[in-house]
This record gives structure tokens, C-alpha cells and sequence, in this order.
């Protein structure tokens, strides 16, 4: 267990406790990685989320006893799935499950803190008629040579004094997509304060539940590109998305993974090009210089 630097004291209180959050339910899809979720439930506890928690597991040996017996004190609805039944088709199940209007999607290795301002982000939803809204990741760049340096000084800090020092920097998914023939051709969207209207975010935002609900969620063949599937079937379905600086999670990249989970994750391109064919893509146009990588080659 570790403790990340305190922001506290430069917080509205309002803005990052969770225990008025009585219409939003938590989804955490995890698999082969107990620490990160452990990690993330800490936090999750320690700002006063009393909603429902449900969580789906779908890792070699589940780890439901361990986690209910840490945190007795969260609502906490655990799926054990079969082995690899893989991220889309859990989240369809905790879907399933789901009987708040509202719920905020989380990996098992996103930490919350004062920053994260969920009811920032349910207030911005509800009042601009948002359907999706997403937010921001806090991490460490590492492609870069001063923030590797950093990154290496916070992971010192935290093996001595037990004291993460998350990332200030943000690191930011949103964009815009059009759909012409057999073609998806990528464009990037201008931020404007509080929130910019786009066509993909990242994969931590909240949600309306009806809404995602009334067009099947994801696509449960998926074990990869299934967050690019799940935004294309947002879009054709008429749902509103949206992205905000304001609010967001500290992306746990410090500790380890296990080397099935490594094993697991790299057959995730494979899986791209399935995750097109749904709506007869060929061809993703203008992905990597958009956003900073490949999709679907």
C-alpha cells in the first residue's frame, strides 16, 4: 500500500469526495493484476464512494475472496467470468448488472484522488445533455528522456518512503472520426474550456447507462480495439461524447504486471482489424497522426 502526495489542501471538498454520488455505479474490468486493483480500491474507499462497485474478473485464479475480505466496507458486486473471457464481454456483463443511471468505467489500474472530481464530471454531464464524458490520464510520459528521469526519482520515493508523486502533465485521447465508405478518417478536435465535443475519448469516463445500454455496449468478440469499436458504435447511434482537462485519474504504471497479463496483452492488435469489420472499415485514415500510434495495420 502506498500514499500519494495529498492535493487536498488545494480542493474545493465538494468536488472529490463520492459519497453523495447516489446515482453512479463504479465498473472495473480486471484481469491477472490483484495490486493495481487493490491499489485502485484504496483510493476509491478513501474519498467516500458508498455506490455500487462491481468489478469482473476474468483472471486465471479470481481473486473475490481477497478483495472482499480488504474492503468490507465498499458496495461491492464481484463477477468472476472464465478464464480470459476478455475485457469487452466483461464490461458487458457488469453492464448487465448495472441499475444506476449513471456509471463511471474504470481499468483496474487507474487511481483516484482529488483530481478526479467525479461529480465535476456528472454535474458537466447532466447539464450540457453529455451522454458520454471523458477524462484525462495523469502518467509520466516515457518517451521522454526528462520525464523518464522523473518517473524513476517518484518510483525511488515510493520503494523508501512509500510515497507515489504522480505525473503533473496529462496525458490527453480525444478526437474526432468521420466514416466514409470503407474508410474511418481520424481529425483532431481543438480543446475548449470546461469540455470539447469529440467522437473518442479515453477509457475512463462516465456515462449514461441507459444510453449505452440501448445499443449493446461492446462488442464481446473483442479482446483488443475494442475501445475504438465501442466509440464508432457510440457515434452511429447518435450519442453525445465529450472530453474535459478538469477532471481524472493517475494511471498506475508502476506496478508490476504479471507476465500472463503481458502474455495477454499483446495479441490485442490482432484483434484491430476484427473490431473494424463490424461497419465494413478497410481502411483507418489519418490514426497515427492523430493519436501518436497505430491502429488496424
Amino acid at each position: 500500500m502506498f500514499a500519494i502526495f495529498n492535493w487536498e489542501p488545494f480542493q474545493k471538498k465538494e468536488n472529490y469526495f463520492l459519497n453523495d454520488l447516489n446515482d453512479v455505479s463504479i465498473l472495473i474490468k480486471t484481469l491477472e493484476r490483484p495490486q493495481q486493483l487493490i491499489n485502485q480500491l484504496y483510493s476509491i474507499q478513501k474519498y467516500k464512494f458508498s455506490g455500487p462497485v462491481i468489478i469482473a474478473d476474468d483472471s486465471k485464479k479470481p481473486y473475490k475472496e481477497e478483495i472482499l475480505r480488504r474492503f468490507p466496507k465498499l458496495d461491492i458486486t464481484y463477477i468472476e467470468l472464465p478464464f480470459d473471457t476478455g475485457t469487452a464481454e466483461g464490461r458487458n456483463k457488469m453492464l448487465e448488472v448495472t441499475k444506476t443511471s449513471l456509471f463511471v468505467l474504470c481499468d483496474d489500474d487507474f487511481i483516484f484522488e482529488p483530481r478526479t472530481r467525479i461529480p465535476v464530471m456528472r454535474k458537466m454531464l447532466l447539464e450540457n445533455n453529455i451522454d458520454i464524458l471523458g477524462g484525462v490520464f495523469r502518467q509520466y510520459n516515457l518517451k521522454s528522456r526528462k520525464e523518464k528521469l522523473k518517473f524513476t526519482l517518484s518510483n525511488s520515493m515510493l520503494k523508501t518512503f512509500g510515497i507515489l508523486i504522480p505525473s503533473t502533465g496529462i496525458f490527453e485521447y480525444h478526437a474526432g472520426f468521420d466514416l466514409e465508405g470503407d474508410a474511418c478518417i481520424m481529425k483532431k478536435v481543438p480543446y475548449n474550456h470546461p469540455f470539447t465535443v469529440c467522437d473518442m475519448t479515453h477509457n475512463f469516463f462516465i456515462a449514461r447507462t441507459d444510453k449505452v445500454k440501448a445499443f449493446g455496449g461492446w462488442n464481446p468478440i473483442l479482446k483488443g480495439g475494442e475501445h475504438q469499436n465501442f466509440f464508432i458504435r457510440a457515434k452511429l447511434n447518435g450519442l453525445k461524447v465529450a472530453t474535459t482537462r478538469q477532471c481524472g485519474v493517475v494511471h498506475d504504471r508502476w506496478s508490476p504486471a504479471p507476465e500472463l497479463f503481458k502474455e495477454l496483452r499483446l495479441r490485442g492488435a490482432a484483434y484491430q482489424k476484427l473490431a473494424l469489420e463490424e461497419f465494413g472499415i478497410k481502411r483507418m485514415l489519418n490514426f497515427k497522426e492523430v493519436m501518436k500510434e497505430t491502429f488496424g495495420e
